[in-house]
């Protein structure tokens, strides 16, 4: 039987990671997601480029993302652009310049 609530399901396995990118190459992060909610921030002083994915893989290239996270001023000011996924289940890539990271916090349903 179908959950009727599923809106209200029981979200568990909070995560939060810090990513520091290497410059000129794809990042991917190659956790899948979990069906509930994921939010990215850019926390450093580059804009970065980011590719929802199906699979782990196929990466971010200069030409081939999904949207570009704007840049903070200085390093996590709170002003770098943010992505917020709600259902998204599948897998990230990041592509940026020196010293750019990114903060993933993450909150997945556990059990059906």
């Amino acid at each position: 039987m179908a959950r009727q609530n599923d809106v209200l399901a029981n979200y568990t396995g909070t995560d939060n990671t810090q990513l520091t990118l290497t410059a000129g190459v794809a990042n991917d992060y190659a956790t899948q997601m979990s069906p509930a909610f994921v939010l990215i921030q850019n926390i450093g002083t580059n804009p970065v480029k980011v590719r929802l994915k199906e699979s782990v893989s196929g990466s971010a290239v200069a030409a081939n993302y999904t949207i570009v996270l704007a840049a903070g001023s200085t390093d996590e000011d709170g002003q770098g652009g943010t992505l917020q996924l709600s259902g998204f289940t599948g897998y990230l890539s990041f592509l940026s310049a020196s010293g750019s990271k990114v903060n993933i916090a993450r909150s997945g349903r556990q059990g059906e």
